[in-house]
């Protein structure tokens, strides 16, 4: 693909199923491998543990703990999850997760439109104030789209990841979704 931008009617967005558990983790194994400082598991870890986790996911997904993915006919090219939090006193918040578009589709709109239907989703049917996202802090292109999104800056927290010797910090944002005044 070049990078042009796809149109709307070349890809499709959908909650993953459990059919999409094989598609889902092998997408999942490239992110870890591709970008392993943009996610605080390991590819060596997901290896080894296998897809089970991702399984109870896809197996019981409600509307408050889902994934989202972007397909171009019948390839899985990008995915975004999230889940509402349980608690009483936290259950007016959401937490996005585990964004990733595999290189030859970035820049193209995908990761924007799986934002757009994460934060619609949360907004319209959770009924949810805020949207949290978590993001390593050398991750310009990310952060770009998240604060373009109307996604507020408002932690960092020094040293919260190390890999292969390297210490990376990570960022916290927040989108306000409705008036709370």
């Amino acid at each position: 693909m070049n990078n042009a931008k796809v149109n709307k009617q070349d890809y499709s967005i959908r909650r993953l199923m459990i059919s999409d558990l094989d598609a889902y983790f092998s997408i999942r194994l490239e992110s870890l491998k591709n970008a392993p400082t943009n996610f605080m598991s390991s590819y060596e870890e997901e290896e080894r543990t296998g897809n089970t986790f991702f399984e109870g996911i896809l197996r019981h997904a409600g509307i408050d703990n889902l994934i989202f993915g972007a397909f171009i006919k019948d390839r899985l090219v990008g995915v975004i999850g999230l889940y509402q939090e349980n608690q009483l006193k936290a259950k007016h918040k959401c937490n996005i997760w585990g964004m990733y578009v595999q290189s030859d589709c970035r820049q193209k709109g995908i990761g924007r439109a799986l934002l757009r239907e994460a934060i619609d989703h949360i907004k319209d049917r959770l009924k949810c104030l805020i949207a949290n996202i978590t993001v390593e802090s050398n991750n310009i292109s990310a952060i770009k789209l998240y604060e373009s999104m109307g996604f507020k800056l408002w932690g960092n927290e020094p040293k919260a990841m190390c890999w292969n010797g390297q210490y990376f910090d990570e960022y916290h944002l927040s989108l306000l979704l409705q008036d709370i005044s």
